[in-house]
Parts: C-alpha cells; sequence; structure tokens
C-alpha cells in the first residue's frame, strides 16, 4: 500500500504530504459508516430477518468497497458470483450460498463495534493536544479576571499581556501537537481498517477460482483465434511472396542456361521480392511481440510506444532492470491498448504514461485529458487483455467519469 511506503520510507515528510489528510477523512467518514451500520443492521436483522437481510444490507459493503479509495488504493470488485437465472429467488440463493455474503456481515458488525470504537478513540488521541489546550482556556476565563486586590494596575496589565501570549503559544503548540498526532494516529487506524476491508471485501479464493477459470476460457478462445489469424496472414500475405519467389527462381534458373543476360532481371525480382517477404514477416511477428521489447526492456518499448503517437505524451518509468517476460509483455500490450484507445476514442490532447516496480509489484498508470466514459463493456479491446492480467493473479482498473479524465491502473506482481 503507497500509504504504508511513504510511512515507513519518510515518517516526517509524510506529515507534510497529502496522506494524513486522506487518512483522516477514511477515519472520519469511517465513523458515519460505523454508526449506519451499527444502527441499521439490527434492524436488518429484524425486518428482513435470515431471508433477506442480504439485500437489506449489501449497499453497506458496496459504500466501503469504493471507499477504500481515500487510501489510494483501487476501488473492491464485487466479490459476488452472478446467479445461474434471473429473479430474486435466484439472487437470493446465489447470495445465501456465497462465502462473501457472511464475510460482509462480519465486516459490518465489525464495523458497527470495535472499528468504530477505534476510530473514535483515534479521533480523540489524535486531538489530546487541542482538548487540553481548549480545557486550559475555560479553566482560564473561569478564575477571577482582577487577580489580587493588592494588585497594581501596572501589575495586571503584564498579567493580561502574559496571558495573551500564553494563549497564542499554547494555540500554536496545541495546533501543531493535534495535526502531528493526528496524522500518525489516523495513518495507523486507516492501513488497519483498510487492511481488513481488503480482507473480508475482496473476493476469496473461490471468486479467484472462478475469475481464472473464466479468464483462461477465455484466454484458449484468444489464442486459438491469433492463430488463425497469423495462419490466415501467413497464407496470404509471405506465404504468397515466397511462392512467388521460388517460381522467380525457377524461371531464371532455367534463362541461365540459355540466355544468362535475361536472367539479371528475375534475379533482381527475386531479390526484391525476398525483401518484401521478410518485411512482412518482420512485421507480422512485430504484432506478436515487440522486438524493442525484447531487447530493451519495457521502458524502453513503452517509450518507443510513445514516440509513434501524434498526441503528446510523457513517460515516466522507473524500471531500474528487467522484469520476466511474461509481466513485460502483459504490461506492454496494456499501455499499447491504452494509449491507442486515448488517441483514437477520447479526443485526448495529452497522454501520461507513469510506472515503478518494486520487489514484487509492477504499478503503471496510463491517464489522459480526454473526454472520458471509457467502457471495457463497450469494445475498447481491454476484455481480453484483462484475462492476461487475471492470469498472472495482476489487476487492472479503468476510471473514466464523463468528462474526463481517465486513468489505467494496472499492477502486475514481478517477482521471479
Amino acid at each position: 500500500m503507497e500509504m504504508a511506503e511513504a510511512l515507513r520510507r519518510a515518517p516526517l515528510r509524510f506529515v507534510v504530504s497529502t496522506w494524513p489528510l486522506r487518512s483522516a477523512t477514511y477515519v472520519l467518514t469511517g465513523v458515519v459508516s460505523g454508526l449506519l451500520a451499527l444502527a441499521w443492521v439490527p434492524v436488518a436483522l429484524v425486518v428482513g430477518g435470515y431471508v433477506l437481510m442480504p439485500v437489506l444490507t449489501s449497499p453497506l459493503p458496496a459504500a466501503e468497497r469504493r471507499r477504500i479509495a481515500l487510501l489510494g488504493l483501487p476501488a473492491l470488485p464485487d466479490p459476488h458470483r452472478i446467479p445461474a437465472r434471473a429473479g430474486l429467488v435466484a439472487w437470493l440463493r446465489a447470495r445465501h450460498t456465497d462465502a462473501a455474503t457472511w464475510r460482509e456481515l462480519a465486516y459490518l458488525v465489525l464495523h458497527g463495534s470495535v472499528l468504530l470504537a477505534v476510530n473514535v478513540v483515534t479521533l480523540l488521541l489524535g486531538s489530546a493536544p487541542a482538548l487540553v489546550y481548549l480545557s486550559g482556556v475555560a479553566n482560564l476565563t473561569t478564575s477571577q479576571p482582577g487577580g489580587p486586590a493588592s494588585a497594581t494596575p501596572a501589575t495586571r496589565a503584564d498579567a493580561a499581556d502574559g496571558q495573551v501570549f500564553a494563549l497564542v503559544g499554547g494555540a500554536v503548540l496545541a495546533m501543531l501537537g493535534t495535526a502531528v498526532l493526528l496524522s500518525y494516529a489516523t495513518a495507523l487506524a486507516a492501513l488497519a481498517h483498510g487492511a481488513l476491508a481488503r480482507l473480508l471485501l475482496s473476493p476469496g479464493d473461490e471468486a479467484r477460482v472462478r475469475s481464472l477459470t473464466s479468464s483462461r476460457a477465455r484466454l484458449i478462445d484468444a489464442f486459438e483465434s491469433e492463430r488463425r489469424r497469423i495462419e490466415r496472414d501467413l497464407h496470404d500475405g509471405a506465404q504468397q511472396r515466397l511462392l512467388r519467389l521460388g517460381m522467380t527462381l525457377v524461371t531464371a534458373q532455367l534463362e541461365l542456361d540459355h540466355d544468362p543476360q535475361a536472367a539479371r532481371p528475375l534475379l533482381a525480382q527475386a531479390a526484391d521480392e525476398a525483401r518484401a517477404a521478410l518485411a512482412e514477416l518482420r512485421e507480422l511477428v512485430h504484432g506478436i511481440h515487440p522486438r524493442v521489447l525484447t531487447d530493451l526492456g519495457l521502458r524502453a518499448a513503452v517509450a518507443d510506444l510513445a514516440a509513434g503517437l501524434a498526441v503528446p505524451v510523457t513517460v515516466a518509468m522507473d524500471v531500474p532492470k528487467r522484469l520476466p517476460a511474461p509481466v513485460e509483455s502483459t504490461a506492454y500490450f496494456v499501455v499499447a491498448e491504452a494509449l491507442t484507445n486515448a488517441a483514437r476514442h477520447a479526443a485526448a490532447t495529452e497522454i501520461t504514461v507513469t510506472g515503478a516496480a518494486t520487489a514484487d509489484t509492477l504499478t503503471i498508470v496510463v491517464g489522459d485529458n480526454g473526454k472520458g466514459g471509457a467502457d471495457p463493456a463497450r469494445g475498447t479491446g481491454l476484455t481480453g487483455l484483462a484475462d492476461r492480467v487475471d492470469a498472472l493473479a495482476g489487476t487492472i482498473t479503468l476510471t473514466s467519469p464523463p468528462g474526463g479524465p481517465t486513468a489505467l491502473r494496472l499492477e502486475l506482481p514481478c517477482s521471479e
């Protein structure tokens, strides 16, 4: 998680970053949603009973899966499987037999009790300097304003000036202390809360198995279609050129026995056909796996993609070493598809590609300032790529509200 990494690497710089604001917002909204869970879960149990309770409580975990975006993480996917048939009865049967439903209920119970108490205590603990200061101010204002009866007016004026100085200085110290304590306290609470939410609200092993099975089935179909395309391209293109090359060489060989001068144009024609066939084969292989990716790696391959677009592309890739070949290939084709969509369909005037590889994860974000509204279901070409990402246990998230901007985030495990 990026917040945990920022806190670990630079704990002092963490206080002046945007992470404390995000974590405080997550904890504050957690108090609100925790109170909702505390109030609504018993009502849903009484009103809906065992049968209808999943219907009545489902909006709360759905909101929690989206709320985790405050921590800089992509919204969690829906872990529930799609019912085999339409209708409320089939939906209820699927929900009751789905382990994710009971993980959600366990999360709501914890959220409305333990997590709610932790969030409230965290806010009170972080606000301790401000509360102590306000308590001191309240005690000061309720004390005798005139001081001892024997005090002279000058002494009283000096005392008043001292009190003003103490109030201003105390306010500054209280604000600084509150900011620092809130930053660290809410960050730790948000990290713990977010980890529990990911554990209980994300798809479980059974959902990942279903997704992987369907992804592999789609990959098999895609590979079969790609194999037929390559065979068709070879048959209609390079194979025909090679046949013509062979016929030209045979004709030239026959002419060499009778008229060597007449064979010269045929040999030149054969050389041209050989170069054309070689170029076509190279183009075909480039579509399967680009040579620059094989020779120079992902960063150079993405820069080569960016240079070939008419739209200005800013590339900032921090990938210091070569990654496993399947990871590089999958990341390359995801970026290529995202850049193509941004240039052709989004009417973007600026595209950015940022990426970094840690010890075990490659993260790439492709963003553009286009019109947005991208939807993989409408044929953006990302569905097949998402299957390749699933096969590597990675995630791909597309955020594209109408009006833009669009951001595609790819995460791939890259450990050897």
